[in-house]
């Protein structure tokens, strides 16, 4: 009875701007629990240590050509700034959630490109379960 009512309240509120859109459990990709893209910003929950997430995220990003300008980290947060071709930014954050769970949140372009972050994503993803 209950999931009668889950779609259609899903989609008022999808409709009516009140929730982003949020994906999770099936049609995700391996290793991901979940994402949204929202306001510019995707953001990733990935099923994987953070330091490891770390290491991929720099490989993923150095493996698709993007100059790094910064990277910090400490045992719980980091942020990496780098540019693409034809000098668009992208910022990545990464966040420790548990011991097997790390929070990304990319940010491609100056007010977010959606493909690009996808991009992003994937690539870590690859890197992160060598895919």
């Amino acid at each position: 009875m209950k999931g009668k009512y889950l779609l259609p309240l899903l989609l008022c509120l999808c409709l009516a701007n009140c929730a982003p859109l949020v994906l999770f459990g099936a049609g995700t990709a391996f290793g991901v629990s979940g994402y949204k893209y929202y306001k510019g910003a995707l953001t990733v929950i990935y099923q994987a240590p953070y330091m490891a997430t770390w290491d991929a995220t720099l490989r993923a990003l150095e493996g698709m050509n993007l100059q790094i300008h910064s990277k910090e980290h400490d045992l719980t947060a980091g942020k990496i700034k780098a540019k693409r071709v034809g000098k668009k930014p992208v910022n990545v954050s990464l966040k420790y959630k548990s011991a097997q769970e790390t929070e990304v949140v990319i940010r491609a372009g100056y007010l977010g490109d959606q493909g690009a972050s996808m991009a992003i994503k994937e690539q870590i993803r690859k890197e992160l379960f060598k895919e």
